[in-house]
């Protein structure tokens, strides 16, 4: 299968600045992309250059086999949905989602046919004549994927678009839009920095700091096997050491003062329980260390404020499963 999107060497600076340094990758159609990585690491900067809104210094934007780093913004098959829904205050729902279409010179009786349609897809049937001020967060996000998908574009750009809501919505919302682009087939490139939210709503999944991608690879192999210290603390699931990386269900604490410790252990980190929580149906407990916290399981009853240790067996070097995020020549 041919590649939908690639793009080779993209720099872009700012005053001098580097932003982009040579960031290279590639997806094929109907493939769910996410790019997680720090606050000022490059990630919208990224998704600009892409939907045409900023200029790049070097390198080539492929789509579908053609250039189009030259190409204006309304000319490509891409669309760029930001943090904040961006609604036209005196356009009703409806109005708002076929104002792409209107602009497209779409006919229409088909373009309020496509509206409604996709309407209903994101469940805001009873909300079509209702105004941005009558609606919540929620909606109104909504209401910007329903313009954004009903143009039928070749690639989706999501900038963080959720990150204005409580976590509870948050969960939902972003499970929805998931389902949804799947069953549009659209192919989507995801920027966040929040880990739960990268690791959800991708296929690809990679990791972005000062300007490069650092590692790519299927969600659990990013989580699980970090390709570097970066990377690890930025979205593994466990503890990131300097000779190597520890996967979270590799470790389990234990109270020092009941029982006997294992010499033969590669990890003994101490730590102190922060508080008691339940994943998965057991209970874990939050433990702080000198690198962060982590969530684990133990076979000890431990308490919040109680000293800890935290054991495992192995370690993997940092260069397990690592490399580059870059598919092209």
């Amino acid at each position: 299968m041919n590649d939908l999107i690639q793009c080779n060497q993209l720099t872009k600076n700012y005053s001098g600045e580097p932003i982009l340094k040579g960031v290279s990758f590639s997806l094929k159609k109907g493939e769910h992309a996410t790019i997680v990585g720090p606050s000022g690491c490059g990630k919208s900067t990224l998704l600009r250059c892409l939907a045409g809104l900023e200029s790049i210094d070097s390198g080539d934007i492929m789509l579908n086999g053609k250039s189009v780093t030259k190409t204006k913004p309304e000319k490509r098959s891409i669309v760029l949905m930001f943090q904040d829904s961006l609604l036209f205050p005196h356009l009703s729902v409806l109005e708002n989602i076929t104002y792409g279409l209107k602009r497209k010179k779409v006919p229409k009786k088909e373009r309020i046919s496509e509206a409604l349609d996709m309407i209903q897809k994101v469940k805001l049937s009873p909300w079509k004549d209702a105004y941005p001020h009558e609606l919540s967060g929620g909606q109104k996000q909504r209401v910007s994927l329903a313009r954004a998908l009903v143009l039928k574009p070749d690639l989706l750009l999501l900038d963080e678009p959720f990150s204005s809501l409580d976590a509870s919505l948050r969960e939902s919302l972003r499970g929805e839009v998931k389902e949804i682009l799947r069953e549009e087939n659209i192919t989507s490139l995801f920027i966040t920095h929040d880990r739960d939210e990268a690791i959800e709503l991708a296929d690809m999944l990679a990791v972005m700091n000062e300007g490069r991608l650092i590692q790519q690879g299927t969600p659990y192999d990013v989580v699980t096997y970090p390709s570097s210290t970066e990377s690890a603390r930025i979205i593994g699931e466990g503890l990131p050491l300097e000779k190597g990386f520890v996967p979270q269900h590799h470790i389990t604490a234990i109270d020092p003062h009941n029982r006997v410790q294992n010499d033969q252990e590669l990890v003994s980190i101490p730590g102190k329980v922060t508080a008691l929580t339940v994943k998965n149906n057991s209970v874990c407990y939050r433990v702080s260390w000198e690198g962060g916290t982590i969530l684990v399981p133990s076979e000890d009853k431990l308490e919040p404020g109680q000293d800890v240790v935290l054991k495992a067996a192995h370690v993997y070097p940092y260069d397990r499963n690592g490399r580059e995020w870059s598919n092209t020549p």
